[in-house]
């Protein structure tokens, strides 16, 4: 599949304005190239930048190129955003509703937004049911040069000061590159990838609270919840929620709070009970405390704590830690099933 990429016309560029050459340069920075462009692909998205420069055409869902919007959805969730009206992180070239909805809130905390465009469209009255349907009430709104060049401003101020997903940059292109390609981890690969992390994890957090975890309970929850690829989720009846109990909030924190973040999609509003200093601080969390942090949200339950000391857990065992990180209704998708076959693999795989 070939995605796009902005290189400037040879003689184009001492005919652009200052701003136009501040784009370029960043656009064409080594670190943004790696967001916008997946590995081994062709360029082919130079058609749209030139309409986009122009002024006579601007990037929205009806007129920008599938590949463009490919790119500018990689940036929207390189930068924290959920590009799907179910609130996925997807990169799949359609400019809809999701990704309107990510422009928008960006707009909106970087001062960029129209009088049109504010909190309240943003978290607009809504339940987990008609989130989906209701979010048509968010205005739409297009991708300019100015909030473009915002936009890769914020990315590079990121990357420089490592509040970046995973606390890393390289790390960030990894997840970035596996959600775009579908790479999903199998146990081996989790094993490989994230098993010494879970050992170190789990004697962590006996040394500090002498709490019992296994690092196979840790592996299967990744397996189970992420398939090792870090791929946050927004919630929009959350945000509702939160919206109108703190309207005074930082309206980035609170879409943050209401996001599941990292291996474990541990939901934002639970920052505090992991020992992070805000919900942002979960999707910027390095690995290593990603992990320690499923470790200590699964030892918070009384029920649940004398459960992952186990390596031969029962049926009812999963089920428990099931209903505890899944909810009531883990047994209509065979959570606790499937948390048994990940455990039982995890443990022949680590001898």
């Amino acid at each position: 599949m070939r995605c796009l990429v902005v290189l400037p016309e040879k003689g184009k560029l001492k005919r652009t304005d200052t701003k136009e050459r501040t784009m370029l340069a960043l656009i064409n920075d080594p670190q943004i190239q790696k967001i916008i462009n997946p590995p081994n692909v062709e360029p082919h998205w130079e058609s749209d930048l030139k309409r986009l420069r122009s002024g006579d055409v601007t990037l929205d869902r009806r007129t920008a190129g599938e590949n463009s919007i490919r790119a500018f959805q990689r940036l929207l969730i390189f930068l924290g955003y959920s590009t799907s009206s179910s609130g996925a992180f997807s990169i799949d070239g359609d400019f809809g509703r999701g990704t309107n909805r990510a422009l928008a809130q960006f707009e909106f905390e970087h001062g960029l937004a129209k009088p049109n465009l504010n909190r309240n469209k943003l978290g607009y009255d809504c339940n987990w049911r008609s989130a989906r349907k209701l979010i048509k009430i968010i205005p739409d709104v297009r991708l300019i040069v100015p909030t473009l060049e915002k936009m890769l401003e914020v990315a590079k101020k990121a990357i420089e000061t490592k509040e970046v997903n995973c606390g890393s940059f390289d790390e960030a292109i990894f997840q970035l590159n596996a959600l775009y390609n579908n790479q999903l981890l199998t146990c081996r690969k989790i094993n490989h990838k994230y098993g010494a992390i879970a050992e170190k994890a789990s004697q962590a957090l006996k040394d500090a609270r002498n709490i019992d975890i296994k690092p196979e309970w840790i592996l299967s929850i990744i397996r189970q919840e992420t398939a090792g690829v870090v791929r946050p989720r927004f919630e929009q009846h959350w945000l509702t929620k939160f919206n109108k109990k703190e309207p005074d909030v930082d309206f980035s924190e609170l879409r943050y709070r209401s996001m599941s973040f990292g291996l474990g999609q541990i939901m934002g509003f639970n920052y505090n009970r992991v020992g992070a200093k805000s919900a942002k601080e979960l999707y910027t969390a390095p690995l290593e405390k990603q992990i320690i942090s499923i470790a200590r949200f699964l030892t918070l339950s009384s029920r649940v704590r004398p459960v992952v000391k186990k390596m031969n857990p029962s049926d009812n065992d999963f089920k428990a830690v099931a209903k505890y990180y899944n909810g009531s209704g883990y047994a209509s998708h065979h959570y606790d099933e499937s948390l048994a076959r990940w455990f039982r693999e995890f443990k022949i795989l680590r001898g």
